[in-house]
């Protein structure tokens, strides 16, 4: 059953990345692997989703990442593959979400901001390229904090080293799963469809 809020003064607003403030979806990537290393998508699909959370949360880095798949498809050359397959693929394909990100920075004059996303090392420093993240106070990474959404610990992990109430957190997120786990925990959230309806969510809650 959905969590209803009762309306609070919102302290601060973490906003997701892949889907909120910057469009990616991860099956642009995966078909450019099938594409160049010669792969079936659905296999590259499969061994993808499987090894994922391990480089979210910072157990293994690209390179043991791609080794990994490269060995269960029996790619050599993908086991072996010395170049940064992540960020040259994340850089072609991700673009901003710029209405988003001025959002973001309008709130932040006010109260502040901050991100949650699941992500890893080398996407994120591609983001940093992209995009100004100076006016984001908070930075709650999976990779550097060794869960990932919608696992109860990322918000277990919110709520200890933020300095407001959780019922003062707006999240705003495209996946529901990860919404509800934010509910769960106690933590106001959204779902990301578009933006004039964001827009009308911030108004709800007295952000803008």
């Amino acid at each position: 059953m959905q969590k209803r809020f009762l309306m609070s003064q919102i302290s601060c607003v973490l906003f997701d990345l892949g889907g909120v403030m910057i469009n990616w979806n991860d099956s642009w990537l995966i078909q450019e692997i099938s594409r160049e290393f010669e792969l079936p998508e659905e296999k590259v699909a499969k061994e993808w989703r499987k090894n994922l959370p391990d480089i979210s949360v910072g157990k293994v880095d690209e390179k043991k990442f791609w080794r990994t798949i490269g060995e269960e498809l029996e790619s050599e050359e993908l086991a072996n593959c010395k170049e940064s397959l992540l960020d040259r693929m994340f850089r072609k394909r991700v673009s901003l979400n710029e209405p988003v990100i001025s959002l973001s920075k309008q709130i932040s004059q006010n109260i502040p901001v901050g991100i949650l996303s699941n992500t890893e090392l080398v996407t994120f420093s591609v983001i940093e390229d992209l995009i100004s993240l100076d006016h984001f106070k908070h930075k709650f990474l999976s990779y550097e904090i060794g869960h990932m959404k919608p696992d109860a610990g990322i918000y277990s992990h919110v709520i200890d080293n933020i300095s407001f109430p959780k019922e003062e957190v707006f999240f705003i997120d495209d996946l529901q799963p990860n919404v509800e786990s934010a509910r769960n925990a106690g933590i106001d959230a959204v779902q990301y469809s578009d933006y004039d309806t964001l827009i009308q969510e911030c108004k709800i809650r007295k952000l803008l």
